[in-house]
């Protein structure tokens, strides 16, 4: 059981560090300004994308 929760974390311990630090940010920046929250938003999502791409694809 410990070893299946070690691979777990293994593969999927910077997704979840990275998912956490865009959502942190996009609530930082929707407490400032709700029009630069979206924009924001967006280019996260944007980025998100081009990651999950590079990493995806072969």
């Amino acid at each position: 059981m410990a070893k299946a929760i070690n691979e777990l974390l293994k593969n999927w311990l910077t997704v979840f560090i990275f998912v956490a630090g865009l959502v942190l940010i996009g609530i930082g920046v929707f407490t400032y300004n709700t029009t630069l929250g979206y924009v924001v938003s967006g280019a996260e999502l944007c980025l998100a994308a081009y990651i999950l791409d590079r990493e995806g694809g072969e």
